[in-house]
């Protein structure tokens, strides 16, 4: 899937009948249920959902809010054998402490006050399945010490209940802050934590991917000025540049609602221009949560958007991925350049989901 130019403007038609791209790459985009990109990253985590989705391995997919985690838990789930079975998510931040084991688990009839009924719980809803908790790192001490127990045992009784209830799930978990770190603190069980990650899935930043940045801009377009009847058909080149320059600190979510609002505002005119994006892409605004890499003096103003261990991160990502250009992917050269050993640099890239290979073209 590519993008083309027609007549210096950027215009999506069909473009399965005009780039030289196979049936099969085509058919991977719509597979991957709306996830994008023909970066070396995002083509290594095609690669990771093919192959994860072949086994029944618990998945840990970290990265910020908006980078798509839960469409990538959604594809390892359809790719699999147990896609004709549900696909459940738990969103641990709305799952208070009180009824979490209500939620997941079920209650026997009278098993509290206005239990009036039994109730089936989430876990048993997923059965044969997937269940997906997004950002677990919310859930708290005790209710982590509940799940880590029904994924040792795959069993768990109703609260109220005497019956035991076997379960057959596949896990995939989601947070967008440093679990590892988490567990240093005694904020997270480190027993859940490598439970958890036995498969580690790191979802890269659009900032991290500028080249598919058109891309996503491509698809969004075409659904919402279809959805809309829009009249609009074309996105001029200097608008284009300010869309694939701006640093998304809200990621794919920030640029879905930008399109959505463009063709809501501007969908009566054929052609999108400079004028009809946001004030803040057109000035740059929030462009300081990407501006270290050029400009350390910024890098304190970025605190106003993103916490000291989100830029310690993206910090070290870059320094590793530049190390790793300069040595042709040898983690011992990159080491060398680095200053530091090769056990650490491996240590440091498995942390953060850096593979040699995925970084030499970027």
């Amino acid at each position: 899937m590519e993008t083309f130019l027609i007549n210096k403007t950027y215009h999506f038609g069909n473009l399965s009948s005009k780039t030289g791209n196979t049936v099969s790459e085509r058919s991977k985009v719509l597979a991957y249920n709306n996830f994008i990109g023909k970066s070396p990253s995002m083509r290594y985590i095609f690669d990771t959902i093919d192959r994860v989705s072949k086994n029944t391995s618990t998945v840990l997919i970290t990265g910020e809010s908006g980078t798509g985690k839960e469409l990538i838990a959604n594809a390892i789930h359809i790719q699999s054998p147990r896609r004709t079975r549900p696909f459940i998510v738990v969103s641990c931040p709305n799952l208070s402490e009180t009824l979490f084991e209500s939620e997941l688990f079920g209650h026997e009839k009278g098993a509290f006050t206005n239990a009036t009924d039994r109730k089936i719980g989430l876990a048993e809803l997923a059965q044969g399945g997937t269940i997906f908790f997004d950002e677990i790192s919310e859930m708290s001490p005790s209710n982590q010490a509940k799940l880590l127990r029904v994924l040792q045992e795959n069993e768990f009784l109703r609260v109220g209940g005497t019956k035991t209830i076997s379960i057959d799930v596949r896990l995939i978990a989601s947070t967008n802050v440093d679990l590892k770190l988490a567990t240093e603190k005694g904020i997270f069980r480190e027993d859940l934590f490598y439970r958890l990650s036995v498969v580690p899935m790191y979802t890269p930043p659009l900032r991290e991917r500028k080249e598919d940045i058109a891309l996503v801009v491509e698809h969004y377009f075409q659904r919402y000025k279809n959805s809309f009847r829009s009249k609009a058909k074309e996105i001029h080149p200097r608008a284009m540049k300010l869309l694939e320059n701006y640093c998304w600190p809200g990621n794919v979510r920030e640029l879905k609602n930008v399109i959505e609002r463009m063709l809501t505002l501007h969908g009566d005119n054929e052609t999108i221009v400079e004028e009809h994006l946001p004030t803040e892409i057109r000035r740059g605004i929030k462009r300081n949560a990407c501006a270290y890499t050029s400009n350390p003096s910024k890098l304190f103003e970025s605190l106003e958007m993103e916490s000291l261990d989100e830029i310690v991160s993206r910090i070290e990502r870059e320094l590793i991925r530049q190390a790793l250009k300069k040595s042709n992917g040898i983690q011992v050269k990159a080491a060398e350049i680095l200053k530091t050993t090769r056990r650490i640099l491996k240590y440091k890239m498995d942390k953060l989901g850096m593979t040699s290979d995925e970084n030499l073209c970027t």
